[in-house]
């Protein structure tokens, strides 16, 4: 009897001691300096990290097989050749980027910026389309709207540190002489027109023989807005457009089709901007070349042709109304190597036990 009781007690106490180490998700996971990080911000920066290594794996590696991807290597960096194990690698951009978002936080703060209702309204509603969207794989990974709407004000906290830091009345306001630099030495105001190298109705793609005769009747249009003798910004358009009216029909004409009712467009280009999309062997060099009231016809992608005349960006816009969009051209890539210096000064008060109960191993990759 004395044996049994015995048993029953022991039983009762390993009943107890299972339940007094039940694992449950912890609200937060510690601090970076100030700035307490939540679970849920951890797990989308963990989630965010493991995307980057997905990005960097070779064609015979599985990301969707999250436990056996971590235990490969990749390379991280083309260039030197750099490799990492993919576990490591994502254990050091889930500590940059948590260090980015809080050095974006606090540095906002720091400065006295404040979000506008429209900004947090706009936060709100990207945040709701992305979970409408990726929304179970979100919950798979345990991130959920509310830390979604988190991450969306960063995102603009990070862009209105741009004004509060660098523009008029900012921490380090540029000048207007830097900006008007800036704007005319690399950046590119394009008034054009985009043609597009397959047939509007049916799809076909353009022959490199097709392309080519093309390109030389968008050019001849191009030569013709050159031949012209205009001296305003609105004179060089009107000329773009009336020679592309007369040219378009004979270039559609090349595949079957025939050109949409589209007007010419216009668009301040950066330079990065200008590289991503004039992805074409010399496209990007050709339009950065260009005087203003020049034009030039260039294969610009793979898909499509333009006809495009440069302009002066302060003959149809004052410095004040593009102010911003300059600033972000300039200072975008400065300021996010600020944010990242300014983070990893922070004292890193992570809490290894909580981190631990939002192991990699359980993300999920479909």
């Amino acid at each position: 009897m004395k044996q049994k009781l015995l048993a029953l007690v022991c039983a009762l106490a390993l009943v107890v001691s299972l339940a007094g180490c039940v694992i449950s998700t912890p609200d937060t996971v510690g601090s970076l300096g100030d700035y307490e990080i939540s679970s849920g911000l951890y797990l989308l920066a963990q989630y965010d990290a493991y995307q980057k290594a997905a990005d960097l794996a070779s064609s015979d590696q599985d990301a969707a097989n999250v436990k056996a991807f971590l235990k490969q290597t990749i390379t991280v960096d083309s260039d030197s050749g750099e490799t990492a194990t993919v576990s490591d690698y994502v254990a050091r951009k889930t500590l940059e980027n948590l260090q980015t978002y809080a050095a974006t936080e606090l540095r906002f703060d720091e400065l006295g910026g404040q979000l506008t209702a429209e900004e947090e309204q706009q936060a709100d509603s990207y945040a709701q389309q992305l979970m409408d969207q990726y929304g179970d794989t979100y919950k798979a990974n345990g991130i959920g709207l509310e830390t979604v709407q988190h991450f969306e004000r960063i995102l603009l906290k990070s862009n209105d540190l741009l004004t509060l830091v660098y523009g008029n009345g900012g921490e380090t306001p540029v000048s207007d002489a830097d900006l008007t630099e800036h704007l005319e030495n690399n950046m590119v105001e394009l008034a054009y027109y985009v043609i597009p190298l397959y047939n509007t109705s049916t799809y076909a793609f353009a022959d490199d023989d097709q392309k080519a005769q093309m390109l030389t009747l968008a050019q001849q249009a191009a030569t013709a807005v050159n031949l012209a003798s205009n001296e305003s910004a609105s004179e060089q358009v009107s000329a773009l457009n009336a020679a592309a009216q007369a040219a378009l029909p004979d270039i559609y004409a090349v595949l079957g089709s025939t050109p949409s009712d589209t007007n010419v467009q216009t668009e301040l280009l950066g330079s990065s901007t200008l590289d991503s999309t004039f992805t074409q062997s010399g496209s990007a060099d050709t339009i950065r070349n260009l005087a203003y009231g020049q034009a030039a016809a260039v294969q610009y992608s793979s898909y499509a042709m333009m006809l495009a005349l440069r302009v002066d960006p302060l003959s149809v816009a004052s410095l004040d109304d593009l102010r911003d969009q300059v600033i972000t051209d300039m200072k975008t890539s400065e300021l996010k190597t600020a944010l990242s210096d300014y983070g990893a000064s922070l004292e890193n008060h992570l809490d290894t036990s909580a981190m631990n109960k939002l192991p990699m191993t359980k993300i999920v990759n479909k």
